[in-house]
C-alpha cells in the first residue's frame, strides 16, 4: 500500500485552514501525524500528514471545530478507523456528514496534483525556481500577484501566454509550497 503524506503547508492549502490551525491540531494530537526520524530520534519540524488527517482537518474547517476537543478527537479517530463511512454518529442527535467533505477534499487534492504536474524546474533559469511548464514565468510571481488581489484577467494581460486554469493552479502551488527562507527586502 502506497501511503500519501503531506506537509502541514500542503494540508493548509488543501483544507482551507490557516497553517497555525493545522499546527495546533497536530500539537494537540487530534489528528494522525508521521514524524521523520534522523539518526534514531524524532524531529518535530519534519511532520507529515496522511490523507486521513487531511479529511479530519477538512472536517475541522467545515465546522467540527465548534465541538469540544474530546468529541473532535472521537470524530477524527472514527474517520481514521472507518475510512469509507459516509457519516459518523456521535449520539442520537448529532451526526457528521463525512461523504460531502470527502468529495470536496478529493477535488482540492486533484487541484494540488494538477498544479504540481503543471510546474517545471529549470536549474539554468532563475536559480531553479518553479516555473509554469512551457513558459519561463515563475510560479511564485503569479502566486504573489493573486495574493495581492489581482484578478486572473489582469494577470493574463501581463502574461498572455497563460490561461485561467494555469493562473489558478499556480496560485494553488504557490500556497502549498511557499518560498523558503527570509522574505526578500524591497
Amino acid at each position: 500500500m502506497n501511503l500519501l503524506l503531506f506537509t502541514p503547508t500542503q494540508a493548509a492549502t488543501v483544507t482551507g485552514l490557516p497553517l497555525k490551525k493545522v499546527q495546533k491540531a497536530i500539537d494537540s494530537d487530534a489528528i494522525p501525524v508521521f514524524l521523520r526520524k534522523e539518526k534514531g530520534r524524532r524531529v518535530n519540524k519534519n511532520r507529515y500528514l496522511p490523507d486521513a488527517a487531511l479529511l479530519c482537518l477538512m472536517l475541522e474547517a467545515e465546522g467540527v471545530k465548534q465541538l469540544p476537543l474530546r468529541l473532535r478527537k472521537f470524530v477524527f479517530k472514527s474517520v481514521c478507523l472507518f475510512r469509507r463511512r459516509p457519516q459518523i454518529r456521535i449520539n442520537d442527535v448529532l451526526w457528521v456528514d463525512v461523504a460531502r467533505v470527502r468529495t470536496k477534499l478529493a477535488r482540492n487534492l486533484r487541484d494540488l496534483r494538477n498544479a504540481e504536474r503543471m510546474i517545471t524546474v529549470d536549474r539554468d533559469y532563475l536559480g531553479g525556481s518553479p516555473l509554469v511548464k512551457g513558459t519561463r514565468i515563475p510560479v511564485q510571481t503569479i502566486g504573489d500577484m493573486l495574493e495581492s488581489g489581482l484578478e486572473p484577467r489582469e494577470i493574463m494581460k501581463a502574461y498572455p501566454q497563460l490561461n485561467d486554469e494555469q493562473i489558478r493552479l499556480a496560485g494553488v502551488f504557490a500556497k502549498a509550497r511557499p518560498r523558503r527562507g527570509r522574505p526578500r527586502k524591497k
